[in-house]
């Protein structure tokens, strides 16, 4: 995010709890609570931002006028807690009951421009959450002396379920959408906000909120059981094996067939070093993107469509330039980059010039496009038939290849071919395989590693006949293509 787009945000928002502070009169307390609440929100707002590549759309103004006016909720709140008046005898009970309805009835607003507006983006969807969660914390702190304070682990459920991942990385993994989790929310919500209210009688909404409590624990014990049976994502027993197919020294979490050695070699190729922007395009679980960060010091952002994956490679990055985030391609995060990679996954794509356009708007002119390529000619229906999963496996002749490149506005600058080492590969991760086909077979299930051995077998013959060939490219994007201008 740009200096001038934060000021943009800063403004109206200081405006907006300007206004709700001369209006409330909530006075010197209530003017700091506000300011701080507003500046831990805007921090993490750039922050997200910045980590996400996204840029800030109707949609997400709209939550984070949600978020401040949850930041209003809160200066009310603790302002009347220190002058010793609670729910009852609040001179504000109205004022915090009012901000927070309206908080709560934006968001039915925001997924409304976000779907008319076509805005909607990751980060859009976190914030979302997070205003949730936040508005919920404090209307239980507010309600809480009043009926109980056992009201404060609705509030406090989503803060423990994060501090949980702090020491449990299976725990952040990206959840699947789930409807009920929405419902729980809004439902939970509604009762916190008619307890603000008090207008209704304490046993009534002592049981809606115990109901509240339970709906809450119901959600999130679900989630937990849920990543809790897929925290197995990469298998030890299948991570061993690929470790010892490829030799010491070239295992990095990579799921291909490239080596280190190769994957250096591309990136220095590529023109890779300190500060270059690199796209890595359905990275996986962010090895060979590690690598190259922790070697060459370049800005690395990794997008796959896979939640498990990419909650994997968070949990990997430790202290790395490099950064991960959960994505259909195409499309393309927002550009320009320097670099742009796609490591042993253009054979998933069947429209490969649609793609190769894509990748040319998001680089700079001069920009490199690093890739592998399985090359030959469409798979005959026998094969497909064969193959498990054939409907990501388009291979493609290197000669029509380079005209779609053309086409895209790239000049190929660098070829090399991999053909020899990629069949060693393959067929030493066949015998790890089966070395640990018990272990697999246990962990991932008779099916997945009868899967796993059918496409390394084809593999395997395809890359010894010829049929198939691997060629790791270096394009740079040509200046004065009609792409700058798109």
């Amino acid at each position: 995010m740009t200096l001038r787009a934060a000021s943009m945000l800063l403004l109206p928002q200081v405006l907006l709890l300007g206004g709700i502070g001369l209006i409330t009169g909530w006075g010197p307390t209530g003017w700091v609570v506000a300011g701080a609440s507003a500046l831990v929100l805007d921090t993490l707002v750039v922050r997200g931002v910045r980590r996400s590549d996204d840029v800030l759309g109707p949609a997400d103004l709209v939550t984070l006028t949600r978020a401040t006016l949850t930041c209003s909720v809160a200066a009310l709140v603790v302002a009347s807690v220190l002058a010793g008046a609670l729910l009852d005898t609040s001179p504000w009970t109205a004022g915090i009951t009012v901000l927070a309805a309206l908080s709560l009835s934006l968001d039915l607003v925001d997924g409304w421009v976000a779907r008319r507006t076509g805005t909607a983006s990751p980060f859009g969807a976190h914030a979302d959450g997070e205003a949730d969660a936040a508005l919920m914390l404090v209307l239980c702190a507010w309600v809480a002396p009043t009926l109980g304070w056992w009201v404060l682990g609705i509030g406090l459920a989503r803060y423990v379920f994060a501090v949980a991942g702090w020491f449990l990385p299976w725990m952040r993994a990206q959840l699947p959408p789930r409807y009920w989790r929405k419902v729980v929310t809004a439902v939970t919500s509604i009762v916190l906000v008619v307890a603000t209210a008090g207008v209704v009688p304490s046993p009534v909404i002592d049981i809606a909120l115990g109901l509240g409590l339970a709906l809450v624990a119901e959600s999130f014990g679900r989630d937990v059981r849920w990543l809790c049976r897929h925290r197995g994502h990469t298998e030890d027993a299948l991570r061993g094996a690929r470790r010892s197919g490829y030799g010491a020294g070239e295992f990095v979490d990579q799921q291909g067939f490239m080596t280190a050695s190769e994957i250096r070699g591309l990136a220095a190729a590529a023109g890779i070093t300190a500060g270059t922007r690199v796209l890595d395009l359905c990275c996986g679980e962010g090895g060979p993107g590690r690598l190259i960060t922790r070697e060459l010091g370049c800005d690395l952002l990794g997008v796959d469509a896979s939640g498990p994956a990419v909650a994997t490679a968070r949990a990997r990055v430790g202290e790395l330039t490099c950064r991960y985030d959960t994505g259909q391609i195409p499309p393309l995060p927002r550009g320009p980059v320097d670099v742009v990679l796609l490591l042993e996954t253009m054979l998933a794509f069947r429209d490969k010039e649609t793609l190769l356009r894509e990748i040319r708007s998001a680089l700079t002119p001069g920009g490199r496009f690093a890739c592998t390529v399985e090359e030959g000619d469409p798979l005959t229906e026998e094969e497909r038939a064969a193959m498990p999963a054939a409907d990501t496996v388009w291979p493609i002749p290197l000669t029509h290849l380079h005209e779609l490149l053309e086409r895209s506005g790239f000049a190929v600058t660098w070829q090399q071919e991999h053909s020899g080492a990629h069949r060693d590969v393959v067929d030493s991760l066949l015998a790890g395989f089966a070395t640990h086909e018990s272990a697999i077979a246990g962990q991932s299930g008779p099916e997945q590693l009868e899967s796993l051995l059918a496409s390394h077998r084809l593999w395997s013959e395809w890359l010894h006949t010829g049929r198939i060939r691997k060629f790791a490219i270096v394009a740079v994007a040509q200046p004065g293509h009609r792409s700058d201008s798109a």
